[in-house]
């Protein structure tokens, strides 16, 4: 088996927790306009989507009246939540800090996001790879360029790497551009019965359903 030289990690529902609190976030916010869905259904019906996305989709079917600092509000209340709720996937710190293997950070969020993300959760010192975001490039996940990107500018070929993804946005995207990829399930956003089957559906090559099955792979892999 060839050898991993390099772990490219989505952030959010990867490796910080931080999925949930955008979509408490959102229905905090959406609920005055009289707009009510569950946590269940919202994260069933969007992952890995962007809030600019979800809110025209759902401005198209329920006609939304966004008043004019609405998205100032999402801002003030997401990092609110953020300061006081945000935490790494269990178990996710010490296999983080533990890896030998590079590792970078292949993200549809800013590059300032995710320093913010890994700093408020202790493992921004560990990350001996780059940042790589969305905003860098001309489309974000679902398509491949993030990845791409990613690659030309580590000079990795498809083979020294594998990517953990928790989103079907995110798995395509890596598949798309030829990567291994582990579908990750241990974020609490992901309360959906048939997430498993989706990302396989996309193409996960493996699939992990908490941290310590995220090493299992690695052992089997022989990434240490």
């Amino acid at each position: 088996m060839p050898s991993i030289k390099h772990i490219l990690f989505d952030n959010d529902g990867t490796v910080v927790d931080s999925e949930i609190i955008a979509v408490r976030t959102m229905l905090r916010k959406l609920e005055p306009l009289g707009l009510q869905i569950s946590e269940r259904e919202y994260s069933r019906r969007f992952p890995g989507l962007r809030e600019r996305e979800i809110v025209a989709i759902l401005d198209q079917e329920y006609g939304l009246a966004l008043p004019d600092d609405f998205w100032p509000q999402v801002r003030e209340e997401h990092i609110r939540l953020f300061e006081s709720e945000l935490q790494a996937i269990p178990g996710m710190f010490h296999l983080f800090t533990a890896l030998k293997t590079k590792k970078s950070m292949v993200s549809n969020g800013s590059v300032q996001h995710v320093e913010r993300c890994l700093r408020h959760v202790n493992l921004l010192h560990a990350l001996d790879g780059r940042i790589f975001s969305a905003e860098q490039v001309e489309r974000p996940k679902p398509h491949p360029d993030v990845f791409e990107y990613a690659m030309k500018q580590l000079r990795l070929q498809p083979e020294d790497v594998v990517v953990v993804e928790d989103s079907p946005t995110g798995v395509q995207a890596a598949k798309s551009a030829g990567l291994k990829v582990i579908g990750f399930l241990a974020a609490t956003h992901i309360i959906q019965e048939d997430h498993e089957e989706t990302l396989r559906g996309l193409g996960a090559d493996y699939i992990a359903t908490d941290t310590p099955g995220l090493e299992n792979i690695f052992r089997q892999l022989n990434i240490s």
